[in-house]
């Protein structure tokens, strides 16, 4: 397995945190607890003082976390999962026309509110605060962190597809 490959958590993963399945035992969980998105293969294998290859693969055959193999041009050894990766616009002529700033902030605020609930509060207030489109590119990417986190790579996808590429 690929050391530099990323792994993070899918709704599965995040509804077995809360209902703890059989097949999810206390060194399993401890590691899909630790999965955030950011941390590498390496850097587990840091933490837990072992290789940690093994037990992400266990998690990822489960369908508790996903890889961004796609995106970094790795590949699960064996996994079988699902392999996701996480989209990010280019300068792209896109088929939906730009808002209007205050529009398109309000369009950024409102996503945020329906996927993240309470937990996306302080990121919409940062949003919100957003006077210039300028700032509102340049928040993007911790919009995306947000939501890649809390919910999954599919989301971060339909959010550039349906808020980002309208942006001006």
């Amino acid at each position: 397995m690929d050391k530099q490959l990323i792994f993070f958590k899918t709704e599965q993963g995040r509804e077995a945190l809360t209902s703890r399945p059989a097949g999810l035992g206390p060194r399993l969980r401890s590691l899909l607890i630790m999965v955030d998105g950011k941390r590498s293969v390496a850097e587990f294998d840091k933490l837990l003082g072992a290789d940690a290859a093994p037990l992400l693969e266990q998690l990822a055959a489960q369908g508790w976390v996903e890889s961004d193999a796609a995106a970094t041009g790795a590949a699960l050894n064996g996994a079988g999962g699902a392999v996701a990766a996480v989209p990010v616009l280019t300068d792209a002529v896109s088929a939906a026309p730009a808002l209007p700033f205050a529009d398109a902030r309000r369009l950024v605020v409102r996503f945020v509110n329906d996927q993240l609930g309470p937990m996306g509060e302080s990121l919409a207030m940062r949003i919100e605060g957003c006077k210039t489109p300028a700032d509102l590119q340049a928040i993007l990417p911790r919009v995306r962190d947000g939501l890649l986190n809390f919910k999954n790579a599919a989301t971060v996808a339909q959010f550039d597809q349906d808020v980002a590429s309208r942006l001006p």
